[in-house]
């Protein structure tokens, strides 16, 4: 995805009596993969979450609220650099294009608590390929296998 998605929350019942039933936030679904919620009413206040099926699993309420999105669902043709790879659904981006990447120390530690493992990985979740680890290993080392 490279542009923001919009949708908001149509809740059907009020499990918590709390936010009411009908549209009770906006949303926005940036293209990194993170969302934005402003809830709506007498109390608005604006939440982010760095995953969308984070977001529903906490305000869905076990089906009660659904995401009514606004913006069409991108395609493959939205992705200028997609080369139809059959493991993701919009279509697998080149390394430096698309989805950014992320980078987080792992938890296995050597005896005397020193990190041993650095993970990279797309920040949105995005499927990843041989060609993004040549890709990495490239800007890593130069031009050596």
């Amino acid at each position: 995805m490279t542009q923001p998605r919009r949708f908001h929350l149509q809740r059907d019942h009020d499990v918590t009596g709390v936010s009411g039933v009908g549209r009770v936030a906006n949303g926005v679904l940036w293209p990194d993969g993170t969302v934005t919620i402003r809830w709506t009413g007498d109390r608005p206040s604006t939440v982010h979450w760095d995953d969308l099926a984070h977001a529903h699993h906490v305000h869905g309420h076990g089906g009660h609220t659904r995401i009514v999105w606004a913006d069409p669902e991108p395609t493959v043709d939205d992705y200028p650099m997609a080369d139809g790879c059959p493991h993701c659904p919009d279509g697998h981006t080149s390394p430096d294009h698309g989805q950014p990447w992320g980078v987080h120390i792992g938890p296995e530690r050597y005896e005397n608590g020193q990190p041993i493992r650095i993970y990279v990985q797309r920040t949105g979740g995005a499927h990843v390929a041989e060609s993004d680890a040549e890709w990495i290993r490239t800007r890593l080392n130069g031009s050596q296998p």
